[in-house]
């Protein structure tokens, strides 16, 4: 969607998009930094300057770059104080494998995964189905 910026003498500023550019009939040229569209007594040309243009572009690139910057810290700020009230992740991760969500099933038993490393396998309940 496209977007035209017109620096009027006025108390009302406009951002126009692609529909009202075109309900307007008006025509943008970029490269010229001008808009033509018909009025009542001819053409209307809207033009601006290059330097206003930079200026703008600097503007909103510092604006937007500080907003970034701004939710970046308060999304750290959110991190750190997340961390701090979480208990510390023990060393090795089989001890959080120990400490399951859920409790195991009373009678289970151990199926390998693989013959040649048997500390590979995997814990079942023994009350399953052969299906």
């Amino acid at each position: 969607m496209w977007f035209e910026v017109v620096d009027l003498e006025s108390p009302y500023h406009a951002l126009l998009g692609q529909p009202a550019l075109a309900n307007f009939m008006a025509v943008p040229h970029y490269a010229y930094l001008k808009m033509k569209m018909p009025g009542p007594k001819g053409i209307i040309t809207i033009a601006d300057d290059y330097q206003k243009s930079l200026a703008c572009v600097a503007a909103s690139s510092r604006l937007t770059e500080s907003l970034v910057i701004a939710e970046e810290k308060r999304l750290l700020d959110r991190m750190v104080a997340m961390a701090g009230e979480k208990p510390d992740m023990p060393s090795d991760p089989k001890d959080t494998e120990a400490q399951g969500s859920f409790p195991p099933a009373k009678e289970t038993k151990k199926i390998a995964l693989d013959p040649t490393h048997p500390e590979r396998f995997a814990v079942i309940s023994s009350n399953l189905d052969n299906k």
